[in-house]
């Protein structure tokens, strides 16, 4: 027969055993980044057209800088606007871009703002086509 303390020296032994074996297979599982890895820079390709804007991406994740690829495909000058032009307290980011006709642009801009920007281009017929770019 055993003695009494060689007994509970096992069932220690065995305790420890599991517990270190329950660590190591749920440690993997802890050790995940605890941050968000947004890419560097975004290309959106933004076209002008007479009736319609077409935008892709439509999503960009916040804290990434985006670069607006602006097309004009019609055969006016176009004024484009996403966000606010105007700063002040209540006011989006935002900027206004004029394009001449069949031209293209670029602009960058640090997308620190999450939500969602308006995107329009006022014509002269009075109609205003828009949609919408949304930051994540």
């Amino acid at each position: 027969m055993q003695n009494p303390s060689r007994r509970g020296l096992g069932a220690l032994a065995v305790l420890f055993g599991a517990s270190a074996l329950l660590l190591v297979i749920a440690a993997p599982g802890l050790a995940r980044l605890q941050t968000t890895n947004t890419p560097a820079m975004v290309m959106v390709k933004v076209t002008l057209s007479e009736k319609t804007i077409t935008l892709n991406p439509k999503q960009v994740p916040r804290g990434s800088t985006a670069i607006f690829l602006i097309t004009n495909r019609t055969s006016t000058l176009r004024t484009m606007t996403i966000g606010d032009t105007e700063r002040g307290q209540g006011k989006k980011i935002g900027f206004a871009v004029k394009l001449q006709p069949n031209r293209e642009q670029r602009v960058a801009m640090f997308l620190d703002y999450r939500g969602t920007l308006r995107v329009s281009t006022p014509r002269a017929s009075g109609v205003r086509p828009s949609t919408t770019f949304r930051i994540s």
